[in-house]
């Protein structure tokens, strides 16, 4: 089987315990916040991990698995999330979900497709784990970054639902 397709079923899979199980959906005046967030994340992640490697705090991540992994992952799975729990759940609890989600999407990426190798996370922890854990983490913050992002953009895009 593609490690595409398990992949995309990864994603599925985490996409479904907070969604389909809570019968979520996104309603017709959060579409364009939607929008704005997932493109904005996606492109700004996309060619952010790029920019990390070339300064040496991430591995090479190959085009094709930085665009999945962005456009699909970031963009699609985070944001939904995002959007579906943020009136729902405390800041904190969806910043734990960011977390576990992003560090199993991590391990089945590194298993399936050799990403996310590196020996340090910011040259302060050493080793594989302490790099996949470190930005899982980091990944944590895309609830806090995204709250105070919207009340900036806000200010630049009408309709945006803060």
């Amino acid at each position: 089987m593609s490690p595409y397709i398990i992949i995309f079923a990864v994603y599925l899979c985490l996409f479904m315990l907070i969604i389909g199980y809570r019968h979520y959906y996104i309603t017709v005046d959060e579409r364009k916040t939607f929008m704005v967030l997932a493109l904005a994340w996606a492109t700004s992640v996309f060619f952010g991990n790029y920019a990390f490697y070339k300064m040496g705090i991430m591995s090479f991540t190959p085009w094709i698995n930085n665009l999945h992994h962005t456009f699909v992952w970031i963009a699609i799975c985070l944001t939904s999330l995002y959007m579906l729990t943020r009136s729902r759940m405390s800041i904190w609890l969806i910043s734990f979900y960011f977390v576990v989600f992003s560090f199993i999407v991590k391990v089945v990426e590194k298993q399936l497709f050799g990403i996310w190798e590196h020996d340090h996370f910011f040259w302060i922890f050493k080793g594989n784990w302490a790099y996949i854990i470190g930005w899982s983490l980091m990944d944590g913050l895309y609830p806090f970054i995204t709250k105070f992002g919207l009340r900036f953009l806000s200010k630049f895009i009408n309709g945006l639902q803060v």
